[in-house]
């Protein structure tokens, strides 16, 4: 049974602000539910079906990403659903008020009205609003497989993915094993106060690792390229989202610097690279927190790419495929599942290979630590 998605009446989109590739991916994922409903009612009475909450965000700095998870994460569970398995996974999705208040009564909504028993896929917006939520925890509502790279102590969240500084460190530790010593930090101070909480003592930790005081980057990217472009370094590292990382990949070309370009997670590589422009000669280096599609020998990336096809006829990212192994640990750790929220958490702490690629719960709630930097459109 393929996954259902319920959609309130969409607001008029911004095409202007979306990239062509995105724009047809919203009207895919908007239009899958429809056809997904009379297969919904087919199913067999005796299989389980769990409902999933998902609220996507459609608005915000990850907008982006958000979509090429959801992708993911929907074609997965539609294959579970179509293969018969003992767990039948009804996927509602609600577009995500901007406000983190409002958007917690949608998923008070999800679990009360829906009866959503898990909720999929938060992102840095809405994640700390759920899982700070004591309403949340006394319906005993596991969130599972956050966009989000925050770090957070919460016993109902469970990560598939490394958090920023495990972004942070890989990204310095592989940049200096590549033989680039001089790398510059540009710091979005918004982000990294997201990021990390007490935003000061974090920021001096980085700086103190570094070897170097990082340079704040704020909405006018100039000065900071200007002090980054005077020191010369062969990287630089953007602590921010996408709009900070392209702002100041310009900027730094307007000044005459070329190098390597390196972001986190949080900046999606289509839109970089559009607003970058066809013109722009430096790396685009990013890190990747789950396998991209160039790892095509691992099983899980080669199932994914298939599915992809099969589902939605769209090109995999790193985004999709981080999705997608999410969604498939949930479907597999749902398998061992006969109800209650104890029994849940049981289920859910556990070590589950999803093909060449393994997420281990069984010592904490953040089921990998995977982080490798990818290239995109360097020259």
């Amino acid at each position: 049974m393929p996954s259902i998605l319920h959609h309130p009446p969409y607001p008029p989109l911004r095409a202007d602000k979306l990239p062509a590739s995105a724009q047809r991916r919203q009207l895919i994922l908007a239009l899958g539910g429809l056809a997904a409903a009379p297969l919904a009612l087919a199913q067999s009475a005796a299989r389980r079906t769990v409902v999933v909450g998902h609220l996507l965000d459609r608005s915000g700095a990850q907008a982006d990403l958000a979509r090429d998870y959801l992708a993911g994460a929907k074609v997965m569970f539609d294959a579970a659903n179509a293969g018969g398995g003992p767990v039948g996974i009804q996927h509602v999705v609600r577009d995500a008020d901007a406000n983190p208040r409002a958007a917690l009564a949608q998923a008070l909504s999800l679990v009360d009205g829906e009866h959503a028993e898990l909720l999929f896929g938060p992102g840095d917006q809405l994640l700390p609003a759920l899982a700070g939520s004591p309403e949340l925890h006394r319906r005993g509502v596991q969130i599972v497989a956050p966009l989000s790279g925050l770090a957070l102590n919460a016993d109902n969240v469970w990560f598939t993915r490394a958090d920023y500084q495990a972004e942070l460190d890989a990204a310095v530790r592989q940049l200096r094993d590549y033989g680039l010593t001089r790398v510059a930090l540009a710091v979005s101070k918004e982000f990294a106060s997201i990021a990390a909480g007490n935003g000061a003592s974090w920021l001096a930790r980085q700086e103190s690792a570094m070897g170097a005081r990082a340079v704040p980057l704020d909405s006018n990217a100039d000065a900071a390229a200007r002090s980054i472009a005077a020191q010369r370094p062969g990287a630089v590292i953007v602590v921010g989202d996408t709009l900070a990382y392209a702002s100041l990949g310009r900027a730094l070309a307007a000044q005459g610097w070329y190098g390597f370009l390196v972001g986190l997670s949080a900046v999606s590589p289509t839109v970089a690279r559009e607003v970058l422009g066809a013109g722009y000669a430096g790396g685009i280096v990013l890190t990747q927190v789950a396998p991209g599609p160039q790892a095509a020998t691992l099983r899980v990336v080669k199932e994914h790419v298939a599915r992809m096809k099969q589902y939605l006829d769209e090109p995999p990212s790193p985004a999709t495929i981080a999705g997608y192994i999410g969604a498939a640990w949930l479907v597999r750790a749902l398998g061992t599942w006969r109800g209650g929220t104890a029994e849940l958490r049981r289920a859910l702490q556990a070590r589950v290979d999803v093909g060449d690629f393994t997420l281990d719960f069984t010592q904490g709630q953040r089921g990998s630590r995977y982080v490798q930097l990818a290239a995109s459109g360097a020259r």
